[in-house]
C-alpha cells in the first residue's frame, strides 16, 4: 500500500509529489509548515481493481503549464508519482484527434518517445500502461505540419464501406497498436473521435475494427487485453437528430447507447477471447442524462446488475469509463479550465459502479493540476466507496495546509 494511502506521508513529502500546483488551492492566510497531524486511515472495504485515469490531453488552456498536450517528460513523471500516491494502478493515453496518422514530424516523434518512456516508468511503479485507440478518424493536417490542439477539429471520419478506407485506417491503429504493444491493456473507442454516419454503417463495422485489432494484438502481444469501448456508439449509424443534438436528439442518443453496448454485449462470446468490455456508463452519473429524460428517477438504468452478469458469464471483463466526473472539457467554457470540488458526486458514482457489480474503474482528467482534490478522493474512494467524503476532504486539507488552517481549507 502506497505511503498516502496509509497516512503514513507529511506535507513536505506531499507537496514535493504535487508541485507548485498545490498552490492553486491554498486558502487565505494559509501557512505551510511541517507540524501538521498525520490523518488516520479509516477501516477499508475492498478496492477496486481497477482504479485508473486516463489523459485527455488534447486541449490547450491559459497558462499553457497546466495544459498536458505541453507537458515535458519531467512533468508527466511528477503527475504519475502523483497519482501513484493517490492509489491509482493504472494510467491511459490516445493519440489525439489531430494526431491520428501516421508521424511526420519531430513533435509526434517526440511524444511518441516520451509516452514510451512514462509506459516504462508506469510500470517501475507498479502502475498498468493502457493505450486508446480509434477506428475511421484520420487528420487532416497536412505532412510536414505539426498538429495541435482539438478544437481546430483537423480530422474527417472516413466510412470504411468507401473502397480503401478500412484497410488505411486501420492501418493507423494497428500502427500505434505496435507501437506501444507492451501496454497492459489497450481500449477501441467507439466514436467521439470514430464512427461513421453514411447511414449504412453500424455495430458490425465497429466490430469490425475490434476484430482486426484484437487479432493483430494477440500477434503482438499474447498477454494484453482489449476493450471494445462503446462511447459514442451512438455515431455508428446515421442519427436521426442531425447535426444537431440539442434540437431534441439527445435522447435519441442515449437510448442508441444502450442499443448500441447491448449489441456488443450480445456479440462477446463471438469475439476473439481477448477482447472485453469498456462502458461510458452515462446513465448512472451523468448530469446531461438525467436532464434529458426529465430527471435522474425517469432516467432507464444501464448497464444494470443483468448486464454486468452477462458479460462476466461470457468469461470476459468489464471496465467503467465515465467522463465529466473530475474533470469537464473546453466545449462547456464555464467550467473550463477551474478547480471542481465533486466529493459526493464521485462517491455516488463509485457506489452504484459497485452495486451492479463493476469494479474496474478509468476516471478522465483534462486538466490534472487544478484538479489535485478531486484526485485525491477519488484515489480513496477506490480503496473503499463508503468513506465520509468530508473526513477526506480534510485529510487532504491536513496535507495541505497549517493545522490552524485545516478546517478552513476543507470547507
Amino acid at each position: 500500500m502506497n505511503q498516502l494511502l496509509t497516512g503514513n506521508i507529511d506535507r513536505r513529502r506531499f507537496l514535493g509529489t504535487v508541485g507548485a500546483a498545490a498552490t492553486c488551492l491554498a486558502v487565505p492566510g494559509t501557512a505551510y509548515g511541517e507540524d501538521a497531524t498525520t490523518p488516520t486511515p479509516p477501516a477499508r472495504q475492498s478496492p477496486f481493481v481497477t482504479r485508473g485515469i486516463y489523459f485527455h490531453d488534447g486541449f490547450t488552456v491559459e497558462p499553457g503549464s497546466h495544459a498536458p498536450l505541453y507537458w515535458d517528460r519531467e512533468t508527466w513523471q511528477r503527475e504519475i508519482r502523483w497519482l501513484h500516491a493517490c492509489g491509482i494502478n493504472a494510467i491511459e493515453f490516445a493519440t489525439m484527434l489531430e494526431f491520428t496518422r501516421l508521424p511526420s514530424t519531430e513533435l509526434e516523434r517526440r511524444k511518441i518517445s516520451d509516452r514510451l518512456h512514462l509506459r516504462d516508468y508506469a510500470h517501475s511503479l507498479g502502475i498498468q500502461f493502457a493505450y486508446q485507440l480509434s477506428n475511421t478518424a484520420v487528420s487532416t493536417v497536412p505532412a510536414g505540419d505539426e498538429p495541435g490542439h482539438q478544437l481546430q477539429d483537423r480530422a474527417v471520419m472516413l466510412c470504411p464501406r468507401q473502397p480503401g478506407n478500412f484497410e488505411k485506417t486501420f492501418g493507423i491503429q494497428k500502427f500505434f497498436l505496435d507501437t506501444y504493444r507492451d501496454a497492459d491493456f489497450f481500449e477501441v473507442m467507439a466514436a467521439d473521435w470514430g464512427g461513421c454516419t453514411c447511414g449504412q454503417c453500424g455495430v458490425p463495422e465497429y466490430l469490425r475494427y475490434i476484430s482486426a485489432l484484437a487479432e493483430r494484438l494477440a500477434e503482438v502481444h499474447p498477454g494484453a487485453r482489449l476493450h471494445a469501448n462503446t462511447w459514442s456508439i451512438s455515431l455508428w449509424g446515421k442519427p436521426t437528430w442531425g447535426n444537431n443534438p440539442d434540437n431534441g436528439g439527445w435522447q435519441d442518443m442515449f437510448e442508441k447507447e444502450i442499443t448500441g453496448s447491448r449489441a456488443v454485449i450480445a456479440a462477446l462470446p463471438s469475439l476473439p477471447a481477448n477482447v472485453h468490455l469498456a462502458l461510458p456508463c452515462h446513465h448512472l452519473y451523468r448530469a446531461l442524462t438525467f436532464e434529458v429524460y426529465g430527471g435522474k428517477t425517469k432516467t432507464p438504468s444501464f448497464p444494470t446488475p443483468e448486464d454486468v452478469q452477462r458479460v462476466h458469464r461470457a468469461g470476459r471483463e468489464i471496465l467503467a469509463w465515465p467522463h465529466f466526473v473530475m474533470d469537464d472539457d473546453a466545449y462547456r467554457a464555464r467550467s473550463w479550465g477551474i478547480v471542481h470540488s465533486e466529493a459526493r458526486y464521485i462517491q455516488a458514482l463509485l457506489r452504484e459502479l459497485r452495486r451492479i457489480g463493476i469494479d474496474r474503474v478509468m476516471g478522465n482528467l483534462y486538466l490534472p493540476l487544478l484538479q489535485l482534490p478531486n484526485t485525491f478522493v477519488y484515489g480513496r474512494l477506490l480503496q473503499d466507496p463508503e468513506r465520509e467524503p468530508a473526513s477526506i476532504l480534510q485529510d487532504f486539507a491536513r496535507l495541505l495546509a497549517h493545522r490552524d488552517d485545516v478546517q478552513k481549507l476543507t470547507d
